[in-house]
């Protein structure tokens, strides 16, 4: 007698939603995301108040976040998120590295910090770590 296997439930991708006011970086930041394995970006916004109304809508993991939005504060999305959506996970993907930048956005709630001159494998590695519910890049780390 033969025993038919039962296929396992496929593991659903990890969400990710973008926040950058630059078409460009989110355009290069989907399909560098959506190339790896295990993850998926559900979504993104060029602004806070978009932000806001599309996290709500998207519920994903992770939403990486710009500190500069145009004319918006990216550091009031993430109190913002933080304190609608206590569940996705923040990480902060900004030109400013300056240790006060690093300490505001740990301070607001993010749960990760990268610099955008990064490599890209320091990005991807900073999501997954903070998808684990690591803290990436915090002061003293």
């Amino acid at each position: 007698m033969t025993r038919k296997r039962t296929p396992r439930p496929l593991r659903s991708k990890r969400r990710i939603f973008i926040v950058d006011d630059h078409p460009l970086v989110r355009r290069g930041l989907t399909a560098l995301i959506n190339a790896e394995p295990g993850l998926i970006v559900c979504g993104e916004a060029a602004t806070v108040q978009d932000g806001i109304a599309a996290v709500a809508a998207a519920r994903p993991d992770l939403v990486v976040v710009d500190l500069s939005l145009g004319d918006d504060d990216g550091l009031e999305l993430v109190r913002e998120i933080r304190s609608r959506h206590p569940r996705p996970r923040i990480l902060v993907l900004t030109m400013h590295e300056a240790p006060l930048h690093v300490e505001r956005a740990f301070a607001a709630g993010a749960d990760g910090y990268v610099a955008k001159r990064e490599l890209t494998e320091t990005l991807l590695t900073a999501i997954r770590s903070v998808l684990r519910g690591r803290r990436y890049g915090a002061p003293g780390s």
